[in-house]
């Protein structure tokens, strides 16, 4: 009786095993330091304590291993699904989805131009982020704050170029920007890398020479030098992606959120219970709350005046209800 159970059990455990839904995650870069992978990292956890078997496989910051790497992961058929993010990625991903047609795939963060049978994309409005960051940083130029210089110059700094920052964020930034201040001066600089604090903070020296007194950090770790040297002269910077205010409190006034974190995990989930529509391609932002702002933070409330809190609110809220196109479109 006692054999009996024991190899009932061993057989359910090789059962569940085998039946246990499987997700391979490309990581077009590194997770610490990062908050948008580490936001990544933290969806997926949270659907592997619901029972999905899981893989991080984080791919670094040159390019060209991406595509391999995804190839490799189609190639070794372990997984039910295979999941990569960016912008950067769609056409690796139409590539690998056409040499494995049967590889499911999802691509977050980045959308397809066309519909591929095997491949889920979900992009975000990249753009309304930036935008309430524009609005937010056009407020606190012309402040009085004490970080705040008389006149209207606000900066961003991007961690590299590419199709949704040239094309929609920095336009995006400019014109929140320039809606609650017309005459203000917006600064531009790219790091050449999302991982070089160094950079960073050369670059936001300069910025912050030429009369920016608030930086949009669209970059990564490279963001901690943006950082540093806003804390050292008594500037301010924006965060985006999660909320990184508890790293600088006072410095870092405001994030624009994006909770990648919801859509990695309502992804996986939809996908292992057979409810995942591939070859749709969709974006998301505001109006599906997805795209978000530090409005609750603490510290948030306690540096910002409650004036500049209302105004960015109030142009929320505008989103949220499709009353005002990002882009001005």
């Amino acid at each position: 009786m006692k054999k009996a159970l024991f190899f009932f059990i061993v057989l359910l455990a090789i059962t569940s095993a085998f039946g246990q839904y499987s997700v391979g995650i490309l990581i077009p870069g590194e997770i610490g330091g990062n908050p948008i992978y580490e936001l990544v990292a933290a969806g997926a956890k949270k659907a592997e304590e619901a029972g999905i078997k899981l893989k991080l496989v984080e791919g670094g910051y040159n390019p060209g291993k991406w595509e391999p790497l995804l190839r490799s992961m189609a190639a070794s058929k372990r997984y039910d699904l295979l999941i990569t993010l960016t912008e950067g990625m769609p056409d690796p991903v139409k590539k690998v989805a056409t040499e494995f047609p049967e590889q499911k795939i999802a691509l977050l963060d980045g959308v397809l131009n066309v519909e591929v049978k095997n491949v889920y994309s979900i992009g975000f409005h990249d753009e309304e982020m930036s935008f309430l960051a524009g609005i937010f940083a056009g407020l606190i130029t012309r402040s009085e704050l004490p970080g705040a210089n008389p006149e209207h110059v606000v900066g961003l700094i991007a961690g590299d170029t590419y199709p949704a920052m040239t094309n929609k964020m920095k336009p995006a930034y400019e014109r929140g920007v320039k809606l609650v201040t017309p005459d203000a001066r917006v600064l531009f600089s790219v790091a050449g890398s999302w991982a070089d604090p160094t950079k960073g903070k050369e670059l936001a020296a300069k910025q912050l020479d030429e009369g920016a007194d608030i930086i949009l950090s669209i970059a990564g770790g490279t963001g901690i030098g943006i950082i540093d040297e806003a804390t050292r002269r008594g500037t301010y910077v924006i965060g985006v992606d999660s909320n990184i205010i508890p790293f600088s409190p006072g410095t870092i006034l405001a994030c624009a959120l994006k909770h990648i974190d919801r859509v990695v995990y309502d992804t996986i989930i939809k996908a292992s219970e057979g409810k995942l529509t591939y070859g749709k391609n969709i974006r998301v932002g505001v109006p599906e709350g997805v795209i978000g702002f530090t409005f609750d933070d603490e510290n948030y409330k306690k540096y910002v005046p409650e004036w500049i809190q209302e105004i960015v609110k109030a142009y929320y809220i505008l989103l949220k209800y499709s009353l005002i196109n990002a882009l001005g479109e």
